[in-house]
């Protein structure tokens, strides 16, 4: 391999590790200084929940309001955010224009469904555990938003517990003992005396 080949193939090396850093750097600055909030997730489809090793994840927040309905795939939109009952923040206003910096807000974009893709839609989770999120009964999703409005998952909870990928949702059911047998039941009267 010649010289110049040489730096170019490190050039481009030490390229894709600052843009991977740089990508890294930017969520971790959310993580650290964004606000927390906790939002609540809406059933999706069963079948699509599970696509190989994340979660499919779709929020409240996410529907368009109505004077909203026929805006375009792609169009940009700010959710402001006010926390309700249970801890759990909901939308307070939509918007086209970013809000004031001082008040919680996420940004979104119209997907190809009619709602809004808050970029916190997959969850990564290790290898066979879907069926844990799958058996829940309440998936709330605990997020980090900058003062942008991006949008960092810090965990997902299930059923108010955070998720771990080591408990299983099923009951523990002691082992099954096989039915005693029905005791014989021998004829107790005694014989009545003819009259």
């Amino acid at each position: 391999m010649s010289f110049p080949m040489k730096i170019a193939f490190w050039v481009t090396v030490a390229g894709q590790i600052i843009l991977l850093l740089a990508f890294i750097g930017v969520k971790e600055n959310v993580l650290r200084t964004g606000t927390t909030v906790l939002l609540q997730t809406v059933p999706v489809d069963p079948r699509s929940l599970l696509q190989g090793d994340y979660a499919i994840l779709d929020y409240e927040i996410a529907e368009l309001p109505t004077w909203a309905a026929g805006s375009k795939t792609g169009d940009e939109f700010f959710v402001g955010l006010i926390e309700g009952e249970g801890g759990v923040w909901r939308a307070s206003q939509y918007s086209r224009e970013k809000f004031d910096t001082d008040r919680v807000f996420i940004k979104g974009t119209v997907n190809a469904r009619g709602r809004l893709d808050l970029g916190i839609g997959t969850y990564f989770i290790p290898e066979g555990t879907g069926r844990i999120i799958g058996q829940a009964g309440d998936v709330k999703v605990r997020v980090a938003v900058s003062s942008g409005g991006s949008a960092v998952i810090e965990e997902l909870l299930l059923d108010g517990e955070p998720f771990d990928p080591t408990r299983s949702t099923a009951p523990a059911v002691p082992p099954r003992k096989p039915p005693a047998p029905e005791p014989v039941r021998l004829p107790t009267e005694e014989p009545q005396p003819k009259p």
